[in-house]
């Protein structure tokens, strides 16, 4: 018989294209060309040549404008993923660490919620806190090294590292996709049933 996993998914990266979004926004406030490829974690100092205040300024101001956190299409697979876990009955958990200076934590949370809904994701809980151990998960799925180390560290029953272009040197518990991750949920708590299109938020 299987039985219901409580599954955290980070945000950024994982389900929102933060990097393009945010590097359409900066070509036009900053006037020239700024790559949607990020090749390194510390991409936007790299090949943007931004110092960290000034790159979380241009955030700031992106959520403010109404862009960052708001558009944005979610990435491949990610709505018909969510929806297939929640249909096998497990409980979807998005922790995200998306408050910073200038975007005080509830602010965050509301612009979340909204873009969430609009794309259909079942959500059983939403938390901004940077602390990813915050609720307690028995999957949590992050494209962070030094996220999934500190659940790993924390002694998380099963971190997982959501991997891509800026984070390729980790040797720890790795997917490439979301059918990957499927197999993963599936090895802990029995076959998952298809998804069916029309499954709705809740």
């Amino acid at each position: 018989m299987s039985r219901s996993l409580d599954i955290g998914l980070d945000i950024d990266g994982v389900l929102y294209p933060f990097v393009q979004v945010i590097a359409g926004y900066a070509a036009k406030r900053l006037g020239r060309p700024c790559s949607g490829n990020a090749e390194t974690w510390d991409w936007y100092q790299r090949q943007w040549g931004l110092n960290h205040d000034e790159f979380f300024a241009l955030c700031s101001r992106g959520v403010r404008d109404g862009i960052l956190y708001t558009e944005g299409a979610p990435l491949p697979g990610a709505v018909r993923a969510a929806k297939q876990l929640a249909r096998a009955g497990h409980r979807l958990h998005y922790i995200t660490a998306r408050a910073f200076a200038g975007i005080p934590a509830p602010v965050a949370w509301h612009r979340t919620a909204e873009w969430l809904q609009k794309w259909t994701f079942p959500v059983h809980s939403l938390t901004v806190s940077g602390d990813k151990n915050c609720r307690p998960t028995d999957v949590f799925l992050d494209d962070s090294i030094h996220v999934v180390e500190a659940l790993q560290n924390a002694g998380h029953p099963r971190p997982v590292l959501w991997s891509h272009s800026a984070n390729r040197l980790y040797d720890g518990e790795v997917v490439c996709g979301w059918d990957q991750f499927i197999e993963l949920v599936e090895s802990e708590s029995g076959p998952l049933p298809p998804v069916v299109a029309d499954y709705a938020v809740y």
